[in-house]
């Protein structure tokens, strides 16, 4: 193959991207080259396929690329703290900002602590604590056996201690933390049909819808979190953006005195930290 032919196959994928309205449209088709290429390792975007088959396999890989379906689906994994995880059609994609509440987690000095994950998807936020910090005792659960299976997997492969329960919030849950996390559903269900295609189509409505204002699940959490939060506890979960006054409100209304919210890199307000009195 020439460098002619390279240079053109190069072209007209990225050119099919760009054409297909990704923002991304170089990077997509060095993760998907990557991805197909079975016989070389760290080949960049200028050097093509020569096996056949690993041509077959990044042709398939595009056309399900321009069906919207996301990256991490396609080459099996996405890349979240300092690690890859296994992700599909049962969990949510692990977003870039929520690795702020694995910082936050990590800056408390305290040696040991028992940790909850509340919906936890594909463990990310459970299994990245536990491995940084392998003398806390990290629990994690959520409602999707689909998402519990994925979870567990992941926990396996990359050699995490993790405790996980199969419950719906905290309906399984019989013991109390130091530390209780989350990354609940926040979209308002009028917004869930404005969301990009790739997300409505390939991610679980069930981790993404929040309810008519974005906040019924927070509200689920709020409500029973007193009885699963140690003296002195702290939460944090991830909001919606222009959610800071109805969560603050709410959590207020059962009995919290002591509500944060911080942002995120885009300064976004992105997170609420509550504190349990002692």
């Amino acid at each position: 193959m020439t460098v002619n032919d390279k240079n053109h196959t190069l072209g007209h994928a990225v050119n099919k991207l760009v054409q297909g309205g990704f923002r991304t449209p170089l990077s997509d088709y060095r993760r998907l080259l990557n991805y197909s290429n079975r016989s070389r390792h760290g080949i960049d975007s200028h050097i093509d396929l020569e096996d056949k088959y690993d041509r077959q396999i990044f042709d398939f890989a595009l056309r399900r690329r321009l069906l919207q379906e996301p990256i991490s689906h396609i080459v099996g994994y996405r890349e979240f703290w300092k690690s890859k995880f296994f992700v599909n059609q049962t969990v949510l994609d692990p977003r870039p900002e929520t690795e702020q509440i694995v910082e936050r987690v990590l800056k408390d000095p305290s040696p040991k602590l028992s940790i909850l994950d509340l919906g936890t998807g594909t463990g990310c936020l459970a299994i990245s604590i536990a491995l940084e910090k392998p003398s806390h005792r990290v629990f994690a659960s959520d409602i999707s056996l689909d998402a519990i299976k994925v979870a567990k997997f992941n926990a396996k492969r990359l050699g995490a201690g993790v405790n996980f329960i199969h419950s719906d919030w905290f309906a399984n849950i019989n013991r109390t933390f130091d530390m209780i996390i989350s990354n609940p559903p926040y979209v308002r269900t009028r917004d869930f049909f404005r969301l990009p295609l790739n997300i409505q189509r390939f991610e679980p409505r069930l981790a993404l819808d929040g309810g008519k204002f974005g906040v019924d699940c927070i509200n689920q959490i709020a409500r029973k979190l007193n009885q699963y939060l140690n003296p002195a506890g702290t939460a944090i979960l991830e909001i919606g953006i222009g959610q800071k006054e109805m969560v603050r409100k709410l959590f207020n209304s059962h009995g919290y005195k002591q509500v944060d919210i911080f942002m995120d890199l885009e300064r976004k307000e992105r997170f609420v930290c509550v504190k349990k009195d002692a």
